[in-house]
């Protein structure tokens, strides 16, 4: 746990104050990383620590604290959403004995209607002449050769 002069060393700030305005700039993201120490005083986690770098980071590169806090809050929007939607593990479906024999079945019964069609249809072009492939509808789409 850091305190704000703790982190005006670490960040290289000259005043408590600019520590201050950096935690104000961002205190949304910083709640997870805020603490209260004996007489109120104000300690950050090494979480928070890395946050209010980032900060200070964009901070020297040109942006303003203003628009340094949307990049981070932005940041850490997209970062938790996509905790949310990546999934831990793959979970199995329960299924108790007597669905997994109704679905046995229905299963069965689909294989059985696909083999017979499929003999059918094996059936069907083997009783078709051989004649009536010059009938074909693509034969006049060739070319002749």
């Amino acid at each position: 746990m850091h305190t704000i002069s703790d982190l005006r060393k670490l960040l290289g700030l000259t005043t408590t104050n600019q520590v201050r305005n950096r935690i104000e700039a961002i205190k949304d993201v910083l709640s997870d990383h805020l603490r209260r120490g004996p007489n109120n005083q104000i300690l950050i986690t090494e979480g928070g620590v890395e946050l209010l770098r980032r900060l200070q980071n964009l901070y020297d590169s040109g942006l303003t604290i203003t628009e340094a806090s949307e990049v981070i809050r932005s940041s850490s929007l997209i970062e938790s959403s996509l905790e949310n939607k990546i999934s831990s593990g793959f979970v199995q479906k329960q299924v108790n004995a007597k669905e997994r024999e109704e679905l046995i079945a229905v299963l069965k019964e689909e294989i059985a209607f696909l083999r017979e069609r499929v003999a059918f249809l094996e059936q069907r072009k083997e009783q078709r002449p051989k004649a009536d492939k010059k009938h074909e509808w693509w034969e006049k789409l060739r070319e002749e050769v």
